[in-house]
């Protein structure tokens, strides 16, 4: 179960966010608890990749300048300088091939380990806990835009449930093009110093699915079974609201629906399915009353989240 809120607009939280990657906007936070030895031995293995990666790509760079001809034409100006022409044959053609796809792949990941792991690193060593912000990698952006538009929200939806499952989150990332989700580094040495200072606490990044909007960013908190009064607290506002619009037996019938579908004979709970969402949304929609729009609204009128109440808005 999860439940989602707007982020205030008068939250330090909101400013942090729109002053983040300005292309992301989907981010997955959580406190990594785990050992300090664990993230150490993360980092040895990246430092270890990347040192690789930049041998290769300063040795393919060194034979670049015979391959091509650099050598050559400055010869024509510095004669101690002087290579031999390049021959204009398949095997020419090949390493260019060869060189385009090595510097495409190798450049941005050994400039994100430089840039991010590194600086992150040096500036604030291996904490007992840490907050990690997690976007989609460019290969996932770029399958989600792939799928087809009636199948978008059912890939989005098993991506954010793999995002948040406590196994997939242990495993490691390396930063390769076609890994599922990238740490944003940059965010997460921001938020560190943010919460050196005080003014956001590191409670506000436990597990949670932030989303940009039109209007701001939205906090999805997961594993909100336990927070059986928010739930209730939102029903009760919604049986309010239809009560008020002369709308009383249209939550009568959302809760014969629920009552039918999530519930067996026997008492016991059943899965939520995604035509219990389709079956109320019509439900609405053939009583003349916008569903998404009149949830939004009660969302807006909720008590902010814990996660927020608990920001320091310490400016010094």
């Amino acid at each position: 179960m999860t439940s989602a809120q707007k982020v205030p607009d008068d939250s330090p939280v909101l400013s942090f966010l729109s002053g983040c990657d300005p292309k992301t906007e989907i981010y997955v936070t959580h406190i990594d608890t785990a050992k300090p030895s664990a993230r150490k031995t993360h980092f040895v293995m990246l430092l270890g990749m990347n040192l690789v990666a930049s041998f290769l790509l300063l040795r393919r760079a060194y034979g670049g300048l015979s391959r091509y001809g650099i050598w050559f034409v400055l010869g024509k100006f510095v004669p101690q300088w002087s290579g031999s022409a390049p021959s204009l044959d398949r095997a020419l053609f090949g390493n260019i091939a060869m060189d385009l796809f090595v510097f495409l792949i190798l450049v941005p990941i050994v400039r994100s380990f430089l840039t991010g792991v590194v600086l992150m690193r040096f500036r604030h060593g291996f904490p007992q806990q840490e907050v990690v912000f997690r976007k989609p990698s460019e290969a996932t952006i770029a399958n989600i835009v792939s799928e087809a538009p009636e199948k978008r929200d059912a890939y989005m939806k098993e991506l954010l449930r793999l995002a948040v499952d406590p196994e997939e989150m242990k495993q490691l990332a390396f930063g390769m093009p076609w890994e599922e989700w990238t740490y944003d580094y940059n965010a997460m040495e921001a938020a560190c110093e943010l919460e050196k200072k005080g003014i956001i606490s590191a409670k506000t990044w436990e597990l949670c699915v932030w989303m940009k909007m039109k209007d701001g960013w939205t906090a999805i908190e997961q594993g909100k079974e336990a927070d059986f009064q928010s739930q209730v607290g939102m029903m009760e506002r919604l049986r309010d609201r239809l009560r008020v619009m002369g709308k009383s037996h249209v939550f009568s019938q959302m809760m014969e629906v629920i009552q039918v579908k999530t519930v067996s004979r026997d008492g016991a709970p059943l899965p939520v399915t995604e035509d219990v969402d389709a079956i109320i949304a019509d439900l609405f929609k053939r009583n003349d009353v916008d569903f998404e729009k009149l949830t939004s609204e009660l969302a807006e009128d909720a008590p902010p989240f814990a996660r927020f109440t608990n920001v320091s808005k310490k400016n010094d």
